[in-house]
């Protein structure tokens, strides 16, 4: 249905029938395949040949919403146009609540007054205004007139066939293109090394796709500032890509955005914690279930042989055994001993070197935390996403589950872009992959890096931009995101912003590790700090012990 044009003729008054032969020619021409005839009330249709076996419609109450859902088509209107500007202008209005949004249908303005010098530049202006570019006015002489000029509204007397050839050539001829723009990478950014009024002072993937149609048009680029995303009344466009949504006017969605996650890489373990490992909970629980074991097992001997229990005494034989084990050789000649000492002082020696050797790579390797792949490792790694506030809505409806929205952050902006700006590894983001992958490339040359964006996906949305009520350019707009998303072109834009945003300083590569000798910190004396004031501490027990005892 959408190859073919759907012709609506909107009849406010009886017409000759020389405007009717002109609207037959241009159905032939286009195509028609269906006719819908409007008017006030059925007698609106008495005058109209309907023997014709086309499919046909006939409106004559107001059904704008069933239109506007049901006939998404092109059109041609056709109505009478009057000497009063006002009444045009009602009119104007009534067409554009029909046809809301569908910037490429045909105006076809029949002129009935015999004032051959009237000038039509006014009722092209308004027409253009709201959202009609292709207006074609059939005056009392039979003389038909169009808009020749976008930028300086020409009106020229034109021909049929001329009108059929040049209704969709678009020549703006400098006709200044305004666009909404802000810092918001990758998609717009500021280059503050361009003059601030400067068309290439604004980059980004958005921002170039526009400066492109605006060349294709032969239009010209031209920056809105606006602070705040507050939307300005004059601009046509909005250089960020927002989600699908019908609360505005948006530019037609030819991609998926995937929401993604952007999680640390892998946090290094501190050194000193290396000692504590082999003393975690798992430990602790089996040492006090041998020493269970060993007092309730003895504690069942002495009940068997001597008829009483004596829990306390074996409680402290089995912590004994734990602590030290007194050596006691058996009965053997000098030299036996002496070959069993030195058998002990090698093995000693080796496994003291091998002690040294695993202690000493423990100190010069580092050892990482457990690396996050998805929510659940997100969860275990008690790992907060931070979120802005009017980032919170999309991120919870579009493709999030509990799991994930219980994990969220709420902060402020510039804490949020502080953290963010700088990967800091303590938290996770979630946005667009665009933008995560935008702020990943500053850790290009990192040995490690310090986040990673997760492989799956948390949610898909429609890209779009918000665009101006009834933009005059919809529909070229539309085409021309389709053409560079089927060739491809769309992800290069996104790809070379990167590089882009590193010449005009925007982004920075975080800095490498040197190999230059650099001073002790507290950190690195911690373990052996703890190592000496331990061994204080059992020396000074073990000598209060000798004076007490």
């Amino acid at each position: 249905m959408l190859l073919h044009f759907l012709k609506i003729f909107l009849i406010l008054k009886v017409v000759s029938s020389k405007p009717e032969d002109i609207l037959s020619q241009i159905s032939m021409e286009l195509k028609t395949r269906t006719l819908v005839y409007f008017g006030y009330s059925i007698e609106s249709f008495d005058h109209f040949d309907l023997k014709s076996e086309e499919p046909k419609l006939l409106v004559h109450k107001n059904i704008s919403e069933e239109f506007q859902i049901c006939h998404d088509e092109p059109v041609i209107i056709i109505t009478i146009l009057e000497p009063d500007l006002d009444y045009n202008l009602e009119i104007v209005e009534v067409l554009r609540s029909y046809l809301k949004d569908r910037q490429y249908n045909d105006v076809f303005l029949i002129d009935k007054s015999a004032n051959s010098d009237k000038s039509y530049i006014e009722v092209l202006r308004t027409y253009w205004n709201t959202g009609f570019p292709r207006v074609l006015i059939y005056d009392s002489l039979e003389q038909l007139w169009s808009l020749q000029s976008y930028q300086f509204f020409e009106v020229k007397k034109t021909s049929l066939n001329k009108y059929l050839m040049n209704r969709d050539k678009v020549n703006l001829k400098g006709y200044p293109l305004q666009v909404l723009v802000t810092n918001d990478p990758p998609h717009c950014f500021v280059d503050e090394q361009e003059q601030p009024h400067s068309p290439n002072r604004y980059k980004g993937s958005i921002i170039t796709i526009f400066k492109i149609f605006a060349d294709k048009l032969n239009a010209s680029f031209q920056a809105v500032p606006f602070p705040g995303l507050r939307r300005v009344d004059e601009a046509e466009a909005c250089g960020s890509i927002f989600i699908k949504t019908y609360k505005y006017a948006t530019s037609q969605p030819v991609r998926l955005n995937r929401v993604a996650i952007m999680a640390p890489f892998g946090n290094p373990i501190d050194k000193f914690y290396y000692f504590f490992r082999p003393f975690d909970f798992y430990v602790w629980l089996g040492t006090g279930l041998i020493v269970v074991y060993i007092a309730a097992m003895g504690s069942l001997l002495h009940r068997w042989h001597f008829g009483n229990w004596d829990v306390g005494q074996y409680l402290l034989l089995a912590v004994e055994t734990l602590l030290s084990r007194g050596l006691t050789l058996p009965q053997c000649s000098s030299g036996s001993k002496l070959m069993l000492f030195l058998l002990l002082f090698a093995i000693g020696f080796v496994l003291s070197n091998l002690y040294v050797a695993l202690l000493s790579m423990m100190l010069t390797t580092k050892l990482y935390q457990r690396p996050i792949e998805n929510i659940a490792d997100l969860k275990a790694a008690n790992v907060s996403i931070l979120l802005q506030q009017h980032n919170l809505r999309p991120n919870s409806i579009y493709g999030s589950s509990e799991e994930l929205r219980e994990r969220f952050l709420l902060v402020e902006e510039s804490l949020h872009k502080e953290k963010r700006d700088g990967l800091d590894p303590s938290y996770a983001y979630v946005d667009s992959e665009d933008r995560m992958d935008f702020y990943l490339y500053q850790q290009k040359f990192l040995r490690r890096r310090r986040m990673k964006k997760l492989p799956d996906p948390v949610g898909y949305t429609w890209a779009v931009q918000v665009i101006k009520q009834n933009w005059i350019l919809e529909k070229y707009y539309n085409e021309h995101i389709q053409r560079l998303f089927e060739t491809g072109l769309q992800n290069k834009l996104v790809d070379d912003v990167h590089e882009l945003a590193v010449r005009a300083g925007f982004l920075h590569f975080f800095p490498t590790q040197t190999q230059t000798i650099e001073p002790l910190r507290l950190e690195d004396i911690v373990m052996a700090a703890m190592v000496l004031g331990c061994g204080h501490a059992l020396a000074g027990i073990c000598f209060l012990g000798e004076l007490l005892l």
